[in-house]
């Protein structure tokens, strides 16, 4: 199912490039999209990790609504007609898949990749929460002015949306800092066993 998924992802990427398979090709991308987004939250070992706690269970969390927000991204792609169009539905797809999606990837692995890339500790904290659903409550208010043509909720909606990557850059300092600059902490999902 996933091969079959990817290859109609290439095929709709592939496709959009000549004007004349656009419409189609979009149509394939959204789909692919969606079905993708169905198969990782069905396959993914987030299912399991979110009836945990701590790290492993926020990491699941972003996880988990990253695949709804991919989802949302390819239905939204379907029904506007495609990447091509421009306008609400565009605006929709492209914020779903963008933001919602990618950003709740990063939010959800900067806690492991901080530590083995910049050689500092990142200490989870119940805060890291708080960005996680400043950033999807602001996509619902982002997408809901898109589909009600409602241009005051999308700019807020966009607003919100730089202040949840703020305060996401923000927090993750604040853990870096509250870590300690220089230490070679490992997340607990990592931990050697002596």
């Amino acid at each position: 199912m996933f091969a079959i998924l990817l290859a109609v992802l290439l095929a709709g990427v592939a496709t959009s490039a000549w004007p004349s398979g656009r419409p189609a090709g979009t149509a394939a991308l959204g789909v692919a999209l969606a079905g993708l987004a169905l198969w990782l939250m069905r396959q993914d070992v987030a299912r399991r990790t979110v009836k945990t706690n701590g790290l492993p269970r926020f990491i699941a969390v972003c996880l988990l609504s990253g695949y709804v927000w991919l989802a949302i991204g390819g239905i939204a792609i379907v029904l506007s007609g495609g990447l091509g169009s421009g306008g609400t539905g565009y605006d929709a797809a492209l914020h779903a898949v963008l933001l919602g999606f990618v950003f709740s990837m990063v939010f959800g692995h900067a806690p492991i990749i901080f530590p083995a890339v910049l050689r500092v500790a990142v200490p989870y904290t119940p805060y890291f929460y708080l960005p996680l659903a400043l950033l999807h409550a602001s996509l619902v208010v982002r997408l809901a002015g898109d589909w009600m043509a409602l241009p005051q909720w999308r700019a807020w909606g966009g607003a919100f949306n730089g202040i949840a990557l703020l305060a996401f850059v923000l927090g993750t300092i604040a853990a870096v800092l509250a870590g300690g600059v220089g230490s070679r902490a490992r997340p607990p999902l990592f931990e050697e066993k002596t």
